[in-house]
């Protein structure tokens, strides 16, 4: 390697190594404030873990003296070389490894346990980077392939697969395990994204991977050569191209331009010429970017439908779109490679498939141990609080000031008071916010009695409203409407007369005929409300009540033939109970009517029209002992009721109308709503 190569890699590696403060910047933007420090630790923990363990354990793996082309069995801990050309390639390598491991930040951000982050980047960088990594990049001392896959032809130019399909691949296997974050996903399926702290501060990061990226493509030449240009061309174009499929297809399926998907798109198409970048033309690197900008798009689409809660979309960016850059070397590269499109498409599914099995499928399952014995997430309280707070106790002003806050929201303690200084812009945010503190706490105990005073008046209002009118009614009054009329479409309304009532009062004392009357109305009371109907009025002997008004019955007919059922099984209780044949005559009729409360002085909640009147003639029309009902009520019930014709009678002020009289339900169809006595209410 001559001297200007070592300067270009070394060059290169600086710019990959930039990549890590993109990273960071884009993790830290987009996630909520309370986890933006733990995410910033998490960053440069793990490059320094990377760093270590690469030196100590992976760069062995991965390029050491090959053993049946699966493992690297020399190069460990490596000292004393002296050889500029090894250090430089081992720098190189070094900040691909720290790459391939910071990915997994932003994904597992936000519950995420910071030992748990350090374990997984542990795996990631001593074991599975490495090993596909010489499974797919090793060579022999000639220079030729030693891996495996390398030696089936297996191409991947700058790591689409290695670098970022195996980063992403672990992340899909660590978020699967710790499951979304709390009120990610909505108890209805819906999904909830959450405001980022900063997302110009994200953008910048992907401008500063941007920019890294001319050295992670560029420097897998490892030479600096008449290739290089073209190459940086590539990545350029493709990233571009990413961008404005991103912004172009969010635009059209939400209505808006997506910061989110463009950005995505971006690094998608970034991540998807990497394995091709030295292959193509710059036509078919403007065709893979956009295609790795819409999977990306459309990655993201489908982990939120399944519930799969990925902070910064590293899964659809670097796993999908790295798998669609090793697929792309088939479909546009295989011409510079000198082999046909079949061959090659077999060889690229063949690393596909070992890499999903090695960073996805082995992970998944040494993660699902691990969090049985060390759990991986953090907490509930933690997650609530933030993981700054929480995991690194790295507060703030605005955190402190924050805490104050919730405190006084939690205790109602207007005496506690915010932290203020007046040398920072939060501290003078507490200085004016202690003088209105001050204020209110002054009037804070006569506010508290006058709405005290409010709440007493306001109950009483309710309760009066409630024992005279129906409960939804009432609280629609109480909600501030002055008048309540309601446009009934169908229902169906019940009169029930005591027969001979008249008789019985003039043969008894006045005590007795009104107590037996109270006595049987609050048995028709009991049975009314345990079919969740809505009593109208009482009116001398007479009975009224309706389904379907108040209360969202379906089968409100039915429902009210039950009732009617019940109360000639009460009123034939009571008779035995005083020794008297005791009977009534019930009238049933469905249809639309008007319902309202009437009255200013004294409430009414009263019901009018042709179906109310209807109603009442047939009772009066009815046979004692008999439940009379008119022809729309045996339209709606079907064959659930036994029912006899009692002919055509003359309704007065309606005209001739056809009767029918209720027996009881059919042998084998339920009621609606047992009696109590058979329930053991």
């Amino acid at each position: 390697m001559s001297q200007i190569d070592l300067v270009w890699v070394l060059m290169c590696t600086a710019l990959v190594f930039m990549m890590q403060a993109g990273f960071m910047c884009v993790e830290a933007g987009i996630t909520r404030t309370k986890n933006n420090i733990s995410v910033a630790i998490k960053n440069i923990s793990d490059f320094s873990l990377s760093v270590m363990l690469f030196w100590l354990l992976g760069y062995g793996l991965m390029y050491g003296e090959s053993f049946g082309g699966f493992i690297g069995t020399s190069g460990f801990a490596f000292d004393g070389l002296g050889d500029a050309e090894a250090y430089t390639l081992f720098l190189f390598q070094l900040v691909f490894c720290g790459t391939a491991a910071t990915i997994l930040s932003g994904a597992v951000a936000e519950r995420c346990a910071f030992h748990a982050y350090l374990i997984i980047t542990a795996i990631t960088v001593a074991l599975v980077y490495p090993l596909f990594g010489h499974w797919a990049w090793s060579t022999g001392p000639d220079g030729s392939p030693a891996g495996w896959l390398g030696k089936l032809g297996y191409y991947d130019f700058a790591g689409s697969s290695v670098v970022h399909a195996v980063g992403g691949g672990i992340a899909l296997a660590a978020i699967l395990v710790l499951g979304p974050r709390e009120g990610r996903f909505l108890e209805s399926g819906q999904a909830r994204r959450f405001n980022g702290s900063n997302l110009p501060l994200t953008m910048l990061g992907v401008i500063l991977i941007w920019f890294g990226w001319f050295g992670f493509n560029g420097g897998s030449e490892l030479r600096l050569t008449n290739a290089v240009p073209g190459i940086l061309l590539n990545t350029v174009v493709s990233g571009a191209s990413g961008v404005l499929t991103g912004l172009a297809v969010s635009w059209m399926l939400e209505k808006k331009a997506s910061v989110f998907h463009a950005m995505n798109g971006g690094l998608a198409g970034l991540v998807a010429i990497t394995a091709s970048c030295d292959l193509v033309s710059v036509r078919e690197a403007v065709a893979i970017g956009s295609i790795g900008g819409l999977i990306a798009l459309l990655g993201d689409r489908a982990l939120e439908r399944l519930h799969i809660d990925d902070v910064v979309g590293a899964v659809p960016v670097h796993f999908m779109g790295g798998l669609w850059g090793v697929m792309a070397v088939a479909f546009f590269g295989v011409n510079e490679l000198e082999t046909s499109f079949w061959s090659q498409f077999g060889m690229q599914v063949t690393g596909i498939a070992a890499l999903i099995f090695l960073a996805v499928v082995l992970p998944f399952a040494a993660f699902l141990l691990i969090d049985r014995v060390m759990p991986l997430r953090v907490t509930q309280h933690v997650e609530s609080i933030g993981l700054n707070v929480g995991e690194h106790g790295a507060n703030t002003d605005l955190n402190e000031l924050f805490e104050v806050m919730q405190r006084q929201a939690r205790d109602r303690d207007l005496s506690i008071r915010a932290p203020q200084s007046p040398f920072t812009e939060v501290g003078q945010i507490g200085l004016f916010y202690n003088s209105v503190l001050f204020e209110l706490e002054r009037s804070f105990e006569l506010v508290r009695e006058q709405k005290n005073d409010l709440s007493e008046a306001i109950e009483q209002k309710s309760a009066l409203l409630e024992n005279i009118l129906p409960k939804r009614i009432a609280e629609r009054m109480n909600g501030g409407a002055d008048q309540i009329v309601d446009q009934v479409t169908d229902a169906t309304v019940v009169f029930v007369d005591i027969v001979d009532f008249t008789e019985y009062t003039a043969s008894v004392p006045p005590e007795e005929s009104l107590g037996l009357l109270r006595d049987l109305f609050r048995r028709f009371d009991g049975v009314i409300q345990e079919y969740d109907l809505e009593k109208i009025k009482t009116v001398g002997d007479s009975y009224m009540y309706v389904s379907g008004v108040t209360s969202d019955i379906p089968d409100h007919c039915a429902v009210a033939l039950d009732a009617a059922v019940e109360i000639l099984f009460e009123t034939g209780q009571m008779g035995q109970s005083i020794g008297r044949k005791l009977q009534v005559r019930i009238g049933i009729h469905s249809g639309p009517l008007v319902a309202g409360v009437v009255g200013d002085l004294r409430f009414v909640y009263d019901l009018w029209g042709m179906t109310v009147n209807m109603a009442s003639r047939i009772e009066e029309a009815g046979k004692p002992g008999k439940i009379s009902v008119s022809q729309s009520v045996i339209d709606r019930i079907g064959n659930e009721f036994v029912y006899e014709r009692q002919g055509r009678v003359r309704l007065k002020g309606i005209g001739p109308s056809v009767l029918y009289s209720i027996e009881g339900r059919r042998p084998g169809m339920a009621r609606k709503v047992q009696r109590k006595s058979e329930t053991g209410i």
